[in-house]
C-alpha cells in the first residue's frame, strides 16, 4: 500500500491549493479527485467569474483550470477519476480506500466541496439542478421557465434565462434570500412567495405548466464514508485550524461552510490547512 504524510480527498480550489502548499513545504502528499477533471464548482461556471481579486475577464472554467494548472507546474501528485469509498483509522494513519486500490496517509484532509440538493427532483433534459452548465444547457428561449429556490442562484439564473429569452418565473417558499442586488436585477420578473406543488411528472408548478425547471436549494456538504465527523448544519464542523473532531483528519472550503462560500476563502482554507500540518510534522 502506498503511503503518504497526506492524503487530499478532492481537487477543488481548496484540495488543490493545500496541496501546492503542501508540495512547496516539501511535504509528501497525495490528492484524490473522483472526477475526471479539477476545479470544483467552478468547472460547472461557464460565466466569468467578477469576485476573484485580482482575475478578471476568466470564467469559471478558466480560473479552475489556472489552479489546476499551478498544482501540476509544482509537481503536485495529483490523480483523477480516483473516488473515495471510505477513510478508516488504520495503524498510525488511515487508509484511504478508492476505485483502484488502497492508499495510506499519516494525515487526511477531506476538501470535498458541495453538491446541489436535489429536492428530490431528477436531471433530465427539461430540468436543471445547480447553477452554471445544467442551466445553460436548457433550452428556454421562448419558454416558461420556473427557477425553484429564492437564493443567490436562483435570481441569478433567472436572470440568464431572462437573458436568454425565457420566460421566467421565481418560486420562493419564503422571502427571498437574495442579495438585494440580485433582484434588483431582475425587475419585472415574477417572484411567488408561499408554499408550492412543484411536480416533475407533469411539469407544473401548482398546477400551471413549465416548460423547464431551474432546482436552486443551495448546496450540501459531499463527505466520504468511515468517519464520524461532527457535522453543523450538515457541513464538516471544523476548528480555527481546520481540524476535525477525529485527531489528524482535516477539512477545508466548502465542506465545511467554514467561511463565506467562495473560489477565495476555500483556497485560503487549504493554505491554512497545508500550513497546520506542515508545522505539525
Amino acid at each position: 500500500m502506498e503511503r503518504y504524510h497526506v492524503i487530499i480527498v478532492g481537487g477543488g480550489p481548496s484540495g488543490l491549493s493545500c496541496a501546492i502548499w503542501l508540495t512547496k513545504l516539501g511535504v509528501n502528499s497525495l490528492l484524490l479527485e473522483a472526477s475526471g477533471i479539477l476545479g470544483g464548482l467552478q468547472t460547472r461556471s461557464p460565466y466569468e467569474n467578477l469576485w476573484i481579486p485580482g482575475v478578471q475577464g476568466k470564467t469559471g472554467q478558466e480560473v479552475a483550470a489556472s489552479i489546476a494548472g499551478h498544482a501540476v507546474d509544482v509537481g503536485a501528485e495529483l490523480r483523477v477519476g480516483r473516488p473515495v469509498l471510505a477513510v478508516t483509522r488504520d495503524g498510525d494513519g488511515f487508509r484511504v480506500t478508492t476505485s483502484e486500490g488502497d492508499v495510506h496517509g499519516r494525515f487526511v484532509v477531506i476538501a470535498t466541496g458541495s453538491t446541489p440538493r436535489t429536492g428530490g427532483f431528477t436531471p433530465s433534459e427539461t430540468v436543471a439542478i445547480g447553477p452554471g452548465e445544467p442551466m445553460e444547457a436548457l433550452d428556454v428561449e421562448g419558454r416558461a421557465v420556473a427557477i425553484l429556490g429564492g437564493g443567490d442562484n436562483a435570481f441569478d439564473q433567472a436572470r440568464f434565462v431572462r437573458d436568454r429569452g425565457g420566460r421566467v418565473t421565481v418560486f420562493s417558499r419564503g422571502v427571498p434570500r437574495a442579495q438585494k442586488l440580485l433582484q434588483d436585477l431582475v425587475p419585472g420578473i415574477p417572484v411567488n412567495v408561499g408554499a408550492y406543488d412543484a411536480r416533475q411528472s407533469d411539469m407544473t408548478v401548482n398546477g400551471r405548466h413549465f416548460h423547464c425547471f431551474g432546482i436552486q436549494y443551495g448546496f450540501e456538504a459531499v463527505v466520504p464514508a468511515g468517519l464520524d465527523l461532527k457535522r453543523r448544519d450538515g457541513y464538516v464542523e471544523v476548528d480555527r485550524f481546520g481540524e476535525t473532531n477525529v485527531a489528524n483528519v482535516f477539512a477545508c472550503g466548502e465542506v465545511t461552510d467554514f467561511w463565506h462560500p467562495c473560489v477565495t476563502t476555500s483556497a485560503a482554507h487549504g493554505v491554512q490547512v497545508a500550513k497546520q500540518i506542515a508545522k505539525r510534522l
